[in-house]
Order: C-alpha cells, then structure tokens, then sequence
C-alpha cells in the first residue's frame, strides 16, 4: 500500500526545476547585468543573486520560493531560510509530527489553505501565505517563526516564544539563516 501511496504522489508532483545557467555576462548581482553598455538586455534569473548563498540542494528551488514569498507579502530570503530549515528543500520530506513538503505543512494547515502538499509550488505558496499571516498575527518574525513551528496556540498561551527546545532553537537557527542568506 505504501508502494501505492507513493506512485500516487510521484503523479501529482512535477519534478523540480534545473538550476538555470547565469546568463552571459552576468555580474553575480542576480540582476542579469553585466555592468556593460546595455545594448544586449540578458534575460531575467529565476533565482535571485543571494542563492548561491543556499546549499546546492536548495538552488534549483529559489525561483520557486521567491515566487511564493512576492505573492504573500515576505522577504524571500526569509522564507528561503525556512524551507531550507524546514525540510531541506525536499519536496517528499515528512517529519515526525507529520509535516509534508518543502515548506513542512501539516495536512489540516494544507487543507485549510487549500493546497495540496505534494505539489512543490502549491506546498511554497501555501507556507508562505500562512508565515505571512503569522507575522500579521503576532507582529513580529521571531513570533510568526515561533508560531510557524510550534503553532500559534503555543505562541498565544505562552505570550511569546514557547519554552518548548526545538522552538528555542528554530527561531534563532532560521534567524541566522536569513542574515546568511541577506549577505
């Protein structure tokens, strides 16, 4: 049945995106500027300057992440450091609790978001709609990472990050991923 199971989600799931090749010319700005005359405008990256700043694992992702970050009103880098903390940019990741996907979504988060978590784009998009309306909720990042992980009940019953390990570790370990990631 698990052989099933898995066939049934290889189906549905497309499989990731190549790393693109810098266009010629490129300055490393993620801008495809070469710094030249202009006469020649190179087309646009789908990943942005700060991916070669992920590991090699998580680049074929960062257009797709930067993509669902825009739509949802966050810094990409800082949901780029939350898939890469999350599931290590591993679209079949599954933790212990059950959390699917690149963006790890629990699948009654999923279905209230209504995505479906084996779809790479739909698992992005519905990870960062529900961070950004985390951080709407409690009005911080460190807050809207905390209830990201432990949930916002967690964060609302205990006014702030919760005493819980894997959280007090997350919020500081996805914090100093983004300043890596901000360069």
């Amino acid at each position: 049945m698990a052989a099933l199971d898995t066939a049934a989600r290889e189906a549905r799931r497309p499989p990731p995106p190549p790393p693109p090749p810098p266009p010629a010319g490129d300055d490393g700005t993620g801008n495809g500027s070469s710094g030249g005359n202009g006469s020649s405008a190179a087309p646009p990256l789908p990943a942005p300057g700060w991916a070669n700043r992920l590991p090699a694992v998580c680049q074929p992702w960062a257009g797709p992440i930067t993509t669902a970050a825009k739509a949802n009103g966050l810094d990409p880098r800082l949901f780029a450091a939350l898939v890469w903390s999350e599931s290590w940019c591993n679209p079949d990741a599954v933790s212990w609790a059950g959390a699917l996907g690149l963006a790890q979504l629990m699948p009654s988060t999923a279905a209230s978001l209504g995505v479906d978590p084996w779809v790479p784009e739909q698992n992005l998009d519905g990870g960062a709609r529900y961070l950004s309306q985390q951080i709407s909720r409690f009005g911080s990042v460190e807050l809207g990472l905390a209830a990201y992980n432990a949930g916002p009940g967690a964060v609302t019953r205990y006014g702030g990050i919760p005493p819980f390990p894997e959280t007090q570790n997350y919020v500081p370990t996805l914090l100093e991923r983004y300043a890596h990631l901000a360069g």
